[in-house]
């Protein structure tokens, strides 16, 4: 074989991977774009709720961009980059082994059953089916005063604290919530 056809096929093996994580997940490894990344950050404090060094959770980290951002404006926080698509995990892996940041990690583990109880933040950017029982979820298993930032699509039935559409294209909308006792 030579290293055209090589390179091809391996190419088609890697797009194949993420086309069958993509449709088991549910949601397409979509990194968040520039302007929408700085729009997210403007949203959040200076400083996060509750534990002083509670963890930042990104469920589906996807490529990292987010996590790696979350990462260096919280350096005293542990932030926890949730994927389980193989690809953008591994390219997540690999990226920190490049540029390495003490406080990120990723783990190529369903989201829905992390232990979200010492979390001050979570951030996510999935698809609206995943948001209803994502919110059933969060109501579960977050610490009250523990905010929650979405990409594009609103957690059904919580009341947003900011709502703020990122100047893209799409004038896509971040929400920022808090979770309240019931």
């Amino acid at each position: 074989m030579t290293a055209e056809l090589t390179a091809v096929a391996l190419a088609l093996a890697l797009i194949g991977l993420i086309v069958f994580w993509s449709l088991k997940t549910g949601s397409p490894p979509t990194p968040t774009s520039p302007s929408v990344r700085r729009t997210m950050m403007a949203l959040l404090p200076e400083r996060l709720p509750g534990h002083h060094n509670g963890s930042i959770v990104e469920l589906g980290s996807g490529w990292g961009g987010v996590a790696f951002a979350l990462a260096k404006r919280y350096p005293l926080h542990p932030v926890i980059g949730y994927e389980l698509s193989i690809i953008p995990w591994a390219v997540s892996r690999a990226r920190l082994l490049v540029q390495p940041q003490a406080n990120l990690n990723f783990r190529k583990t369903d989201f829905m059953r992390a232990n979200l109880t010492e979390s001050a933040l979570v951030i996510c950017y999935l698809m609206p089916e995943t948001m209803v029982p994502l919110a059933d979820r969060l109501e579960r298993g977050l610490p009250n005063g523990a905010l929650v930032l979405c990409n594009t699509f609103a957690l059904p039935n919580w009341r947003a604290l900011d709502q703020v559409n990122a100047p893209d294209m799409y004038s896509s909308p971040v929400y920022l919530y808090e979770k309240n006792s019931p």
